[in-house]
């Protein structure tokens, strides 16, 4: 009997240290498994308090790296729908757009590049930090949504 306990105990303690516990609670997603997870429909919602400033917006990521969005944002009684065309990348974590073609080129320039960088991402949710340093949360949504 105690020729069994002895190696059940050191068996135990290299399973449980901080190092095989860390490994075994999860590995870091891959671009491809970033990418392929993206694909669909989320939906983003804002609001400053500061400028009174409130905004929604939809993106639908498509393979091969086009992507669609559509805002609406009111600042008082006054209402701005902008509608973006893009094409995305995931390199080193990182979400890489480049806008394509925008409805309003004075508030968002075509050729206009925004890297996100991703901090988790799961069939539900994706959260990233804008360029501002700034935690985004976005959720995802059925495509028959507006």
């Amino acid at each position: 009997m105690k020729t069994i306990v002895a190696p059940l105990i050191v068996a135990l303690l290299v399973l449980t240290s901080p190092s095989m516990v860390a490994a075994q609670k999860s590995k870091k997603a891959t671009d491809q498994e970033l990418s392929e997870l993206l694909i669909g429909k989320w939906q983003v919602q804002f609001e400053d308090p500061k400028t009174k400033r409130k905004s929604i917006g939809w993106t639908v990521y498509a393979k091969g790296g086009l992507a669609a969005s559509r805002s609406i944002t009111k600042v008082g009684d006054k209402e701005v729908n902008l509608v973006l065309q893009a094409k995305w990348k995931i390199e080193k974590g990182v979400l890489i757009t480049t806008i394509t073609k925008s409805s309003d080129p004075k508030l968002v320039k075509e050729a206009s590049v925004t890297k996100d960088r991703i901090v988790s991402m799961s069939t539900k949710q994706f959260r990233y930090i804008d360029r501002d340093g700034k935690t985004i949360t976005e959720i995802r949504v059925p495509d028959d949504k507006p």
